[in-house]
């Protein structure tokens, strides 16, 4: 037979029979133990008694207790006459019959009271009779005659039931004080039964449901559907778990995305450099195999090689691109921070390819302030976003584009600015200019770039904390903006 799983709600009501039960138990052995110490003549009640303070000279008899409970102490001679009297007198009597003593009688009162018992604790109701108890005890005066000393008690100073005893389980009476037993646990019994469902059912609403949506949320976030949110609609414990879980279940479906969104730019990194590599070595393959097998003739000898050296040029900034973009994704990789003058950067990167744009015919409009314009950064990587723009600025754009270089600061920015009104950038590779191996050259397959730049300078502007956009001013006018902190 399988075993039940220990489950929460078991547990729980488990733990509220067994404590019930205990408590239960617990309450019965105090309410006997109360009952014990009150079973048995009080010592006080003893000093009530006519026998116990009787004395031969009655006359000195102690009556403290008595007239402390409202009592009083007669002595009575051979007649039946009141012949002295001690305490507080609330009822005055020169002679007694004998019905009257009798009616005094303090067993036949206690007998005839009604008793309720309510644990150790004890309803006492007296029936309509005489307003007073009493004991007697005769005894032997100095002078040697007979005398009846009676003890005489309001019956509301005294509490007391008697119980008998039976020795025969098959008696009568035995059966019908179980019988009644019976019909008070019943009650008992059933409202313990009604107790325990409304617990069961609390428990069931305000524990076992929401720990239920939360396994099964669980399950579906094991499953690899991040997508799940839950709602426990529970106390404020589990609304903290709720809005945890919901935020945790954010989280990795956005790392899921994130995760699918590199492997994918992975992927197709991988792609377009085999798809660039293979370019260029096949046609360094193709121009050496016709050296080789002498099919190239002299005049154009020198014409080959100079393809070939332009082809490994290009592999050769492909890969080094490639090893600068992988440096950058790298956690481990940190900028070497400097304190440095980007007006300075960019003259300096200006000059270095001012001969190129004089080449391809490219005028430069340069609008760079005199004094310098300081920013704590690493000067390897800032050198390499500006040559790479003002690069791109010459090798994509056609014969007669005029380029605008501007540098201003703004607050607590500085702002490089590169506009031109040459060749346009569709709206498609607009969405993607950032992205790795995506090149304003829609062939894929020219000289004009690696589709490599851009990806690189956005990762390091944002390493600096800033920020690189491209914008399309109108049709015959674009800029690149890079924003970053003084």
């Amino acid at each position: 037979m399988r075993k039940k799983p220990k489950t929460l709600g078991r547990f729980l009501t488990k733990k509220y029979i067994t404590t019930s039960l205990l408590l239960l138990g617990l309450l019965y052995i105090l309410a006997f133990v109360a009952q014990l110490l009150s079973v048995g003549t009080n010592k006080i009640a003893l000093e009530l008694c006519a026998e116990t303070i009787v004395k031969s000279d009655y006359r000195k008899i102690d009556t403290a207790i008595l007239e402390d409970v409202g009592g009083w102490l007669e002595i009575l001679d051979e007649n039946n006459d009141v012949i002295y009297t001690k305490g507080t007198v609330a009822e005055k009597k020169a002679h007694y019959s004998q019905k009257q003593l009798l009616e005094m009688d303090g067993l036949q009162s206690v007998i005839r009271r009604k008793v309720y018992k309510i644990g150790p604790s004890t309803l006492s109701l007296n029936d309509k009779g005489s307003p007073y108890i009493a004991t007697f005890a005769p005894f032997k005066g100095r002078d040697g005659r007979e005398y009846l000393c009676i003890a005489k008690i309001p019956q509301g100073s005294i509490l007391g039931t008697l119980e008998p005893t039976f020795s025969k389980f098959r008696s009568s009476v035995f059966f019908s004080i179980i019988k009644e037993l019976i019909i008070i646990l019943i009650p008992v019994v059933l409202i313990f039964i009604f107790c325990l469902k409304r617990y069961s059912k609390s428990v069931k609403e305000h524990i076992v449901a929401p720990n239920t949506v939360l396994i099964n949320g669980l399950r579906t976030i094991k499953n690899g559907d991040f997508s799940k949110k839950i709602h426990l609609n529970a106390e404020y414990e589990y609304v903290e778990i709720e809005d945890s879980f919901n935020h945790m279940a954010k989280q990795l479906e956005e790392a899921d995305r994130q995760r699918a969104s590199y492997e994918k730019e992975r992927q197709l990194l991988f792609a377009n450099m085999a798809h660039d590599l293979r370019t260029p070595i096949t046609t360094i393959q193709g121009s050496a195999k016709a050296v080789a097998d002498g099919l190239v003739s002299q005049d154009k000898l020198n014409q080959t090689m100079t393809t070939i050296i332009k082809k490994s040029d290009h592999m050769n900034e492909l890969v080094n691109r490639l090893l600068v973009f992988s440096k950058l994704e790298s956690p481990d990789y940190q900028l070497q921070r400097l304190s440095l003058d980007v007006s300075e950067m960019i003259r300096e990167a200006l000059l270095d390819q001012l001969e190129t744009a004089e080449k391809n015919q490219i005028e430069w409009l340069v609008d760079l302030p005199e004094e310098p314009l300081e920013i704590i950064g690493d000067p390897v990587e800032l050198r390499r976003v500006f040559d790479n723009l003002i690069g791109n600025s010459i090798h994509h754009n056609p014969a007669g584009t005029i380029v605008q270089i501007q540098l201003t600061s703004f607050r607590n920015q500085v702002i490089f600015e590169i506009k031109d009104n040459g060749a346009p950038i569709s709206k498609e590779l607009q969405e993607h200019l950032f992205d790795p191996f995506v090149s304003g050259d829609s062939s894929r397959t020219t000289k004009n770039g690696s589709g490599l730049g851009l990806a690189i300078s956005k990762k390091i502007v944002e390493m600096h904390g800033g920020k690189i956009l491209f914008k399309e001013l109108n049709e015959q006018e674009k800029m690149f903006q890079v924003l970053l902190f003084l």
